[in-house]
């Protein structure tokens, strides 16, 4: 699954990538993230199919419609920050969001995924996956706004869509064997389209070639509760003591 990205770029380079303008909220709002724990639920500047030209601020971890209490609300986030694609149209939480064409585009310049090194995950490295020759690519997501009944406040949330792991994602998530779904730049309007019939949103959701992604290891930083893990080093190569055939510092 996909818990941890990276957003590194200045707001104005995410604007001009997606051609879109944004407002002072959402300047203010904006920070740099060199790593993004989904279960700190930060707010970031996303691309809506509502509104495809501008920046909007939400927050990962999906809110359903169907929750009926705050306490509920935030509860529910910690099991939404990801959607299985397969599942989108028809799994509870997501599947009114889905059918009603509720899809975004999450600008991302990376993101972490864990290796196993032995059967039960006792042993396991970080790895930092990116597109090659693109400095901002889209995650895939569903979004939603959702108004608690005891205060009419409104919280705008999204969820990462993954997809069945390529080759590469299968080698370094040999866990799970999922990967966030990547929509391929030229494909990240028609990904928007309110058109868009079910098929074409699911053909969408394909594992992205891996031939166009690069990987390398970096440090357990992101996991660490002593120090503050979104700092520039934490995306730095790190290699550990294995052998070569186990552990790669680059594997493209």
């Amino acid at each position: 699954m996909c818990y941890h990205k990276s957003q590194t770029k200045p707001l104005e380079k995410v604007a001009e990538y997606y051609k879109a303008k944004y407002n002072n909220e959402v300047k203010e709002q904006h920070e740099i993230q060199f790593h993004e724990n989904g279960f700190d639920f930060k707010p970031s500047a996303i691309i809506t199919a509502q509104q495809p030209g501008e920046l909007q601020i939400y927050s990962w971890g999906f809110i359903a419609f169907f929750n009926k209490s705050l306490a509920n609300a935030m509860v529910s986030r910690t099991q939404t920050l990801n959607c299985v694609s397969e599942e989108m149209y028809s799994k509870p939480s997501f599947s009114d969001a889905a059918l009603r064409g509720q899809r975004c585009l999450i600008p991302c310049s990376g993101f972490m995924e864990w290796k196993w090194m032995d059967d039960k995950g006792k042993s396991k490295i970080p790895y930092y996956i990116q597109v090659k020759g693109q400095e901002i690519f889209s995650l895939a997501g569903l979004y939603s706004t959702w108004k608690d009944p005891a205060t009419a406040l409104e919280y705008n949330t999204y969820t990462v869509l993954t997809a069945p792991a390529n080759t590469l994602m299968s080698e370094i998530h040999n866990s799970k064997k999922r990967m966030p779904v990547i929509i391929p730049k030229q494909y990240e309007k028609d990904y928007l389209n309110p058109s868009l019939s079910r098929n074409d949103v699911l053909a969408l959701c394909s594992p992205f070639s891996d031939s166009n992604m690069s990987a390398y290891t970096i440090s357990k930083l992101i996991t660490s509760k002593a120090d503050e893990s979104n700092v520039k080093k934490v995306l730095e190569p790190y290699r550990y003591e294995a052998p070569a055939k186990d552990i790669q510092t680059s594997l493209f």
